[in-house]
């Protein structure tokens, strides 16, 4: 009997152990509005997408040419399938909380000063060791990542 579907379990635990742990951590930093969280986390994962790990760690060292595309409400609904009047009273809050900022008529990105700040640079790190820990468990039972 292959090991396969056990191993397919295993993942799938691990890999909600993983989505609960980020869960908890995004309450924490936004409040436990998890609507918010996953709006600002869209957004602001959007607005660097094209920037590689190895371009700059820290949001305050991103050059010119890394600087956040900015995204519509439109984009950010339709990657979390939500509806667009369900983001677009989230992103009124952000605006409202300085927490993003208008770009023209462009779309928005997550304010650099947010990003560095103590919070989001706290949870980004727990979310890191988090990560690593999933990381391991799925290397335990033998997934390789490619």
């Amino acid at each position: 009997m292959s090991d396969q579907p056990n191993h397919a379990r295993a993942a799938s635990r691990y890999a909600a152990d993983y989505i609960l742990r980020w869960v908890e951590i995004a309450n924490e930093v936004h409040g436990s509005d998890l609507l918010y969280a996953l709006v600002f986390t869209a957004l602001w994962s959007g607005n660097y997408s094209h920037v590689r790990d190895d371009a700059a760690s820290d949001p305050e060292d991103l050059s010119p040419d890394h600087e956040p595309r900015p995204l519509t409400v439109r984009q950010v609904a339709d990657s979390l399938a939500l509806p667009y009047e369900t983001v677009r009273r989230r992103f009124i809050e952000l605006l409202e909380k300085g927490a993003i900022q208008r770009v023209g008529r462009r779309g928005f990105v997550v304010s650099r000063s947010v990003l560095s700040s103590p919070e989001i640079a706290h949870g980004q790190k727990r979310t890191l060791a988090s990560l690593a820990r999933f990381l391991k468990e799925l290397k335990s039972i033998g997934v390789k990542a490619t």
